[in-house]
């Protein structure tokens, strides 16, 4: 028991450290998108808040991205959240950036069927950027007691006055380990392809993958720090994350 102890204990100071190296990094753009899963909690509440930063390099000034959710399930299987997103490029003014509002629906649980599945509407609506419409599918499958993979698909549309044709694609997955009932460790990864009118080249695509640490810290309250490190010539060279939460 002590030997296992000591293996969960050195996983998941590494992960901590492969976390934290990010702040090394510099980085463009923040990413505070998750690797969502598709379970609703019947009768659940909970508000998050995320944050993404990258320390000046380069000659890029310092970056702060935050966001903050309110989400509720509103019948067993229906879960809706509100999103607004904010950025900061002077460490000092918070600029306005999105306002989301999405609507998940389980359709697959693990008890009946082997795994979750639920389908997820987004639209956002942004200030500087296109708005947009997003059909997800979100599957969180286990492989064992421990091990997990999570694999969600998103297609979206703009719409407005500066809109872009075609079907934006994006994939985003993670191989979690779950240490015990309240530690986990994970690999992230996020994909973005760009238009079906016109696909660019790979490196001009934005592809990330990185690990993350999430913990249960106190009644109802947990928090997950990752670092993503960027993969193209297009992608932030490092994202430092943070999310906090709390479920009522």
């Amino acid at each position: 028991m002590l030997k296992i102890r000591f293996i969960h204990t050195g996983a998941i100071t590494a992960f901590i450290g492969l976390v934290f190296f990010g702040l090394m990094g510099s980085a463009g753009a923040q990413n505070v998108g998750g690797v969502f899963g598709p379970k609703v909690a019947p009768g659940s509440k909970a508000i998050e808040f995320r944050a993404a930063i990258a320390p000046q390099s380069d000659g890029r000034p310092s970056r702060l991205t935050s966001r903050f959710h309110y989400q509720q399930s509103v019948t067993d299987n229906l879960r809706l959240r509100a999103v607004i997103q904010g950025a900061d490029t002077n460490m000092s003014n918070f600029d306005f950036d999105l306002v989301q509002f999405e609507a998940q629906y389980q359709f697959l649980n693990k008890e009946r069927n082997g795994f979750d599945s639920a389908f997820r509407l987004d639209v956002l609506l942004g200030k500087d950027r296109p708005n947009l419409v997003s059909f997800n599918w979100t599957n969180d499958v286990p492989l064992n007691e421990q091990w997990f993979v999570r694999a969600v698909m998103l297609a979206q549309v703009q719409f407005g006055s500066n809109r872009n044709s075609g079907l934006f694609l994006q994939t985003r997955s993670s191989l979690r380990y779950k240490v015990n009932s309240n530690y986990n460790l994970q690999v992230q990864v996020f994909n973005t392809y760009g238009s079906t009118a016109d696909f660019p080249a790979i490196r001009n695509q934005n592809h990330s993958v990185g690990p993350a640490i999430s913990a249960k810290i106190a009644e109802g309250w947990s928090i997950e720090a990752s670092t993503l490190l960027g993969l193209t010539n297009a992608t932030s060279d490092v994202d430092f994350r943070v999310f906090l939460s709390k479920s009522f």
